[in-house]
């Protein structure tokens, strides 16, 4: 996951953006995941309600793009450009997420969870985590694979991301790169449309490159003032414009429209798309109030550990504790699962501020 930081200075909006996302995220997770077909009728509303959070995904795609772009095509002429990029992707994602292979190769040396699918399946070997080829793995096969791990394909399509990405922004002109990013941005539901498999809609990079490339795409604009002060004057119809997407968003999620889903992800896009230009061409707006509030800028500053670690926490705290699958069926799973997110929290901000954060530091030694 990208940085919440454009060289020196931090866009606290965004942290608080990303600690919505990560909540809608964990909500998914928590929640709809965890809701069988033959839940209550309250339970089952909740189900529907929470049907589209996994997109939340495409959001922090979008981030990426914006944020991992715009550093690119600021340090564009610099002569360490590709060594500090890589250097800094290094120092940011591999230390916790190599920690977490080694906490779930325990987790799994000590048979917890096995004979469910929590536990490891044939179809994705334990190496494959190691290389961030789990996504195409995944895909080819159709399966998530370990259920401690399965949220780890998107780090697969990030790096994938990344590794690209740097040599498009670095060799292409700004005119080829728009044409490119536009191409990408309409051909990710075709090729999402012609996936070998339902889950390879989802983890093959190529199918994500809606959010990837939209994010891109605003970085390019927003660095021209003519892209902000059009937004600025039109702030009430991009604001509408937001409130009526979402309004079909729910419709869809309560089953009055359908809507397919090699669609879905370009759709929710679009929407994330606008709602990132609203919070950064105006602060005064109610949404860009509320991602400042602190309790959402926490929670984007621990999403990465909160994202790598929420599904291991739930397990275990399932499988250890109350010797059953993590479900949803009663008030008391609820107040589980409640205290899951406690500790998942707890733990993140732990992992933070005394792992993450020293090798965050090691990274940016190397400087563009």
């Amino acid at each position: 996951m990208a940085d919440l930081k454009l060289e020196n200075s931090r866009i606290k909006e965004l942290d608080g953006l990303r600690g919505m996302t990560i909540l809608a995220a964990v909500i998914y997770h928590y929640i709809n995941n965890l809701i069988n077909a033959n839940a209550s009728s309250f339970n089952f509303i909740l189900k529907s309600l929470t049907k589209y959070l996994y997109t939340s995904i495409d959001m922090f795609f979008l981030l990426s793009g914006f944020l991992v772009g715009g550093i690119l095509l600021k340090n564009k002429n610099s002569h360490s450009f590709f060594k500090t990029f890589y250097m800094r992707r290094i120092y940011r994602i591999v230390p916790l997420y190599f920690l977490l292979l080694v906490c779930v190769s325990l987790i799994c040396n000590l048979q917890i969870g096995k004979g469910t699918e929590w536990w490891f399946e044939a179809q994705i070997p334990f190496w494959t985590y190691f290389t961030f080829f789990q996504n195409i793995v995944m895909g080819l096969n159709n399966t998530m694979g370990n259920a401690w791990l399965n949220p780890t394909w998107s780090l697969g399509v990030e790096e994938q991301f990344y590794i690209s990405i740097a040599f498009l922004i670095y060799f292409c002109p700004r005119k080829l790169l728009i044409y490119i990013l536009i191409i990408g941005i309409i051909s990710a539901p075709i090729f999402r449309y012609y996936a070998p498999t339902v889950y390879a809609l989802s983890t093959f990079t190529h199918c994500r490159l809606d959010a990837l490339f939209g994010g891109i795409l605003i970085a390019l604009f927003y660095q021209e003032n003519t892209f902000i002060l059009f937004f600025q004057k039109h702030l009430s119809k991009l604001i509408i414009a937001i409130f009526v997407l979402l309004g079909f968003s729910f419709l869809f999620s309560i089953g009055k429209f359908k809507m397919e889903f090699y669609v879905v992800n370009s759709w929710f896009s679009i929407i994330y798309i606008l709602i990132l230009i609203l919070i950064l061409v105006d602060k005064n707006n109610m949404l860009s109030k509320m991602v400042r509030f602190k309790f959402f800028v926490d929670l984007g500053l621990y999403s990465y550990s909160i994202y790598l670690f929420h599904k291991v926490i739930l397990g275990l705290f399932f499988f250890t504790l109350l010797g059953k699958l993590p479900q949803l069926n009663t008030a008391f799973d609820l107040l589980m699962i409640l205290s899951c997110a406690l500790l998942t929290f707890m733990f993140s901000r732990f992992i933070f501020n005394y792992f993450e954060k020293k090798f965050i530091a090691l990274g940016h030694r190397y400087k563009y």
